[in-house]
């Protein structure tokens, strides 16, 4: 294959991006399912995630219905009108139950199953099932529609969803066993605890087309290699002082 026919092979880019700042993020509590609305802070980093995607092609943006995610992605949609949007429930975070509202401190953060078992929590490893669910879902429908040009879709979700699916897809620990390590990570990816509000999380398909989809979804087990590239991901000096606090 020449190198002019490897540079017209167009790429899916999966755009990853967090709600700004809500209440709750300030007082510490546990937000879940909880439907929480943006600081004025949070309301200025949504604005600046959608500066920096002025100039970014966006082909349509999957969404969690929360308000807190329908206010973060307003600006965007003002900076590109036309852009489709679809809202997902799959795409909320975790269900915590009746921990919902409660400190940070009710529960274990560095360990992701530390909730399972309280009332009303959904269990973290059908949390990670859910979404790979959703994620396949969306992987199959844009990978059909990736043509000669590359296709950017945006995703809108919550922290601990991002961070746990690039967690499963990477196999790492915490969030290893839901399948084979699928992902890599280039060299501006970090593992943080969540991505910071203003931050742009990517995920790059190289060649979409070679995926294998079983009547719309994705087929984890028919998966190949590894096709997924993280790309970006939190901020390296984060990264770095969440490690050093694991360590010590």
């Amino acid at each position: 294959m020449t190198s002019s026919s490897l540079d017209s092979i167009s790429q899916l880019h999966i755009l990853f991006i967090r709600h700004g700042e809500t209440q709750d993020n300030i007082d510490r509590l546990l937000q879940g399912h909880r439907d929480t609305t943006l600081t004025p802070k949070g309301h200025y980093e949504a604005q600046t995630l959608a500066e920096k995607l002025r100039n970014q092609p966006i082909d349509i943006i999957y969404h969690s219905p929360l308000t807190r995610i329908i206010q973060t992605i307003a600006p965007i949609l003002v900076e590109h009108p036309d852009v489709p949007i679809v809202a997902d429930a799959d795409l909320k975070g975790q269900a915590l139950g009746l921990l919902e509202g409660g400190s940070y401190n009710s529960i274990d953060m560095n360990n992701p199953r530390s909730a399972d078992g309280q009332p009303g929590v959904e269990l973290f490893d059908d949390f990670v099932r859910r979404l790979k669910r959703v994620f396949g879902r969306i992987v199959a429908a844009e990978a059909a529609r990736t043509g000669i040009k590359d296709r950017v879709v945006v995703i809108a979700t919550h922290g601990v969803g991002i961070t746990s699916l690039f967690k499963a897809l990477e196999s790492s620990p915490g969030c290893d066993g839901f399948n084979p390590r699928l992902a890599v990570r280039g060299p501006h990816a970090w593992e943080v605890r969540w991505p910071d509000s203003d931050d742009i999380a990517r995920l790059v398909v190289a060649r979409p087309e070679n995926l294998p989809v079983r009547e719309g979804v994705l087929d984890w087990e028919g998966i190949e290699g590894k096709p997924f590239t993280i790309e970006e991901w939190g901020k390296k000096e984060k990264a770095i002082v969440r490690q050093e606090l694991v360590i010590h």
